[in-house]
């Protein structure tokens, strides 16, 4: 890619597609090169994966947690836009929207609308 070129009419972005690209695949491509072009490519230097929210210390499981446990939660109404985009696939809205009501069929789901027995709680297999 870097001897093609990553301008935005470099040769690195005329790939030769099995088929053409949907309107959605090009604004992905769009956007793909919108993040790209931000890059300083070197050609002589090793790639390395760098953990953003803590460049200093680099990926530790604490960072991810609070990355993870500190984010504002998500209301339904704010991702229904999101869920039932006309690009995702009906079986992820689905889960995504069974995801967000807490309507997973988890343990404590079960449990709760006593489906399964309260023993059943810590049962792993045979249950």
């Amino acid at each position: 890619m870097f001897s093609l070129g990553w301008g935005v009419e470099g040769e690195a972005w005329e790939w030769e597609w099995r088929r053409p690209l949907r309107a959605w695949e090009e604004e992905m491509l769009g956007e793909c090169q919108t993040l790209l072009l931000s890059l300083s490519l070197q050609e002589n230097v090793l790639d390395r994966w760098r953990w953003h929210p803590d460049l200093d210390t680099g990926y530790t499981v604490r960072s991810a947690y609070q990355i993870l446990t500190v984010q504002d939660v998500v209301t339904l109404d704010a991702a229904v836009g999101l869920i039932w985009h006309p690009q995702v696939p009906l079986k992820v809205s689905i889960l995504a929207w069974r995801l967000l009501r807490d309507r997973l069929p988890t343990k404590v789901n079960l449990i709760t609308r006593g489906i399964i027995a309260a023993e059943a709680q810590f049962c792993v297999s045979g249950c």
